[in-house]
């Protein structure tokens, strides 16, 4: 039973990242629809969804866990 209920949590974990990663885009896309000149507002957006990514799809935090901790 504690399996089903960490897939059901990682699960839920990657459709939120996801919706997340979609409304950033959606607004990034929005921002350049409207001509914003603001480059540094598409950089810290960049940047935010590349946390989101490596946070959360490459598993890079993995790598600097302590040994038996694989909470994520």
């Amino acid at each position: 039973m504690e399996n089903n209920d960490k897939k059901k949590k990682a699960m839920q974990l990657g459709v939120y990242v996801f919706i997340i990663l979609a409304v950033l885009t959606a607004g990034e896309y929005a921002l350049a629809v409207v001509g914003a000149p603001w480059w540094s507002l598409f950089f810290v957006i960049a940047i935010i969804k590349a946390w989101f990514v490596v946070q959360n799809y490459m598993h890079l935090p993995l790598l600097f866990a302590e040994e038996g901790s694989h909470d994520h």
